[in-house]
This record gives C-alpha cells, structure tokens and sequence, in this order.
C-alpha cells in the first residue's frame, strides 16, 4: 500500500508524492522428493536442567560433571528430548535460570570488538519519515552507480510515485537529470539531509540513495535504502 512522504528536490522544492514498497514475491512452496508438500514442526532439543550450568551446578566441580557424563547422560532428557513441541509462548530467564516476570529496557552500545561502550535508558527513536514531517531532502552529493553497488549493501527500496499531473513533472525532472548523469544522489531528512531516513517508530535508519530512470514520457524514481556500508578487507589488510 501506497503512502504518502513529503520530498525536496535539488532546487529546495518539495512536494507531497506517493512512495510503494514493491509488492511480495509468492513465498517458495517446499516439497519432499516425491511432491509431497513439507510441514516445519518444532521439537525438544534440550531442557533447562540439562545446560552446562545446570550440570555443574548439580554436580559440583567439573571432576564430577567428568564422571557424571561418562556413566550417564546428564546432558540429554531422555524423556523430553525430540518430543514435538507445539504451541509454546515465549518466556525470558535471569542468567541463573530463574523466570523473569519484568524486564528493564537498556540501550547497549558495543564496539567492533563485541566489548561494551556504554549502557542507557532506552528511549523510542520517532520515524523521522512521515506525512506531517519535513521533506526527504538532498544532501547536495551524488554518488555514479558503479560505485554505489560496490559501496553499499542494499537492503530496502521504494517506489516514488505522482499523485497529480504537477508531482509527475516534479518527479519525471529528477529521474530525467540523475538518469542522464548515471549518478544516484544521497538523500536524508532533516534540513539539510543529514539525519538518517527512519520510516517506522523504533525502525532501522537508513541513508538513502534516488535513482531515476527514464524511457520516453515514462520514468521510475527509486528510493534505495542502506544501513550496510560494504568494506575492502583486502585493502585495510595490505595497509
């Protein structure tokens, strides 16, 4: 379903157009060799008692888990193991196993390293994409398309589309001057286009890039979505 986002073009004018998520491929039917269709079932794999901690603490030290294991299966419930699941709701449990009844939401920060940088109070990050928002804006910078694909991973994309013979101008002008040079232009929101493009509340944020496309009096004017910058290990390597 088509909505409604407000856009800027170069020239600082903006307009309300309509932007569509391409419609969903038919989902893959999966058969068994013979044809016969194939039902996913959910089983038992191990139990709450049978965790390597479970183990240890029952046991003691891990002489005993040694010899726990070699003259038994402490690791496997024979009774429960490999039994078909069904209906389940999903609980939360402290590292020692026990329920959890409430949980605090934290905002965690991790470097590269998997080492934590810093921890807060998590707090709803609003759509900065919206249909009373400011406009999707240029960022004045433009990136060849070759370099775009071998740049940056692709994740999303949406269709911008007129609503009236004037936002057919509007977006037929942009799609013409970005097909011609083959350059996709980076967009953003914000007054400038700096912030990243965040369409739903608590949603991913993206960088955008606008490709246009144009046959004769038709065009295609695509939002492509990244949050995924492709790097060259082989380059920060032989650096």
């Amino acid at each position: 379903m088509a909505r409604l986002v407000p856009l800027m073009d170069a020239k600082r004018r903006d307009a309300h157009v309509a932007a569509e998520w391409p419609a969903r491929s038919k989902p893959l039917r999966m058969a068994a060799p013979n044809g016969a269709p194939v039902r996913l079932e959910r089983f038992i794999r191990s139990t709450g008692n049978t965790t390597c901690e479970a183990i240890r603490h029952a046991h003691g030290d891990d002489a005993a888990v040694a010899r726990a294991l070699a003259q038994g299966d402490p690791e496997i419930d024979l009774a429960l193991v490999g039994r078909r699941l069904g209906d389940a709701a999903r609980v939360y449990v402290r590292q020692d196993g026990t329920l959890l009844a409430t949980a605090r939401m934290l905002t965690v920060v991790r470097g590269p390293d998997g080492a934590e940088k810093s921890r807060s109070e998590f707090v709803d990050v609003e759509p900065t994409v919206k249909e009373d928002g400011a406009p999707i804006a240029w960022t004045g910078r433009t990136i060849s398309r070759e370099e775009a694909i071998h740049k940056y991973a692709f994740t999303r994309k949406l269709q911008l589309l007129h609503i009236s013979g004037l936002t057919f101008e509007f977006l037929f002008d942009m799609a013409k001057s970005l097909d011609e040079t083959n350059h996709l232009a980076l967009v953003g929101s914000g007054p400038k286009g700096q912030t990243p493009l965040v369409f739903t509340t608590n949603g991913a944020p993206y960088r955008g890039f606008l490709e246009g496309r144009v046959d004769g009096s038709r065009y295609q004017l695509i939002l492509h979505l990244s949050n995924l910058e492709l790097k060259d290990l082989g380059a920060e390597v032989g650096s």
